[in-house]
């Protein structure tokens, strides 16, 4: 009788131990969740706060006509592009791995989504503005079932990337975030019915589009500005 009750005790103590032990992974890891979550806040805060400033160089070449000053804000805005691709690797970090926070992780991707659009635009002025000579690619994916072919596409742009560096700026824009209206206004402005599409200086390129073809759109916006294009 003392055994069995031994026995039942060991069995009591080891759930005991157990639950204890399930119950800390659980509160650590909603612990970890909210500090990788206040990171990437804080993240979007900071791309924000860039942003800002950007508009500012900007609305003070623009009035003053001081393009001279010109070379500072797109040395600003080179800078701040490359860190909100460091923010897009943590979104995407974040959504193997999180279990939790689905609201906070679509906010999260809200917030990149209209950063890349805003630099994005503000790209385009810089363009015009300082008569600068940048590639800028809009990338609509979707997911691997409506778009095989979409990870082939994002190998090739980062591929170029690394190759043009600061001379090509490239967004991606996931076509299924419907949360956002510009996504729905894009894909309308451009026509942008499969996947992937590229559109490269406003000019849309449907379907798959190869290596070759986006460097002859590429250089042919470049010309012999760049060395990968003589």
């Amino acid at each position: 009788m003392e055994k069995r009750s031994y026995r039942r005790s060991r069995y009591v103590v080891a759930l005991f131990i157990t639950l204890v032990i399930f119950l800390f992974g659980i509160l650590l890891g909603v612990v970890m969740e909210g500090r990788r979550v206040s990171y990437l806040e804080n993240e979007n805060k900071l791309q924000q706060l860039k942003y800002s400033s950007l508009q500012l160089q900007y609305q003070f070449i623009d009035q003053l006509s001081r393009e001279e000053n010109c070379p500072a804000l797109t040395g600003t805005l080179e800078e701040s592009i490359s860190s909100l691709e460091a923010a897009r690797a943590n979104i995407e970090n974040y959504q193997k791995d999180a279990m939790l926070n689905a609201k906070d992780f679509a906010l999260l991707k809200q917030d990149y989504l209209i950063n890349q659009l805003r630099y994005w635009l503000l790209a385009k002025k810089t363009n015009a503005l300082c008569n600068n000579r940048v590639t800028m690619i809009l990338y609509f994916y979707s997911t691997d079932a409506k778009c095989p072919d979409c990870a082939k596409q994002a190998f090739i742009l980062t591929y170029l990337k690394k190759r043009f560096g600061d001379s090509l700026l490239n967004f991606a824009i996931d076509s299924e975030f419907k949360t956002e209206p510009m996504v729905e206004m894009l894909l309308a402005a451009y026509n942008v019915t499969t996947y992937p599409t590229l559109v490269i200086n406003d000019k849309p390129l449907y379907g798959l589009t190869e290596n070759e073809n986006v460097l002859e759109e590429i250089c042919f916006y470049l010309g012999n500005q760049s060395t990968e294009c003589k």
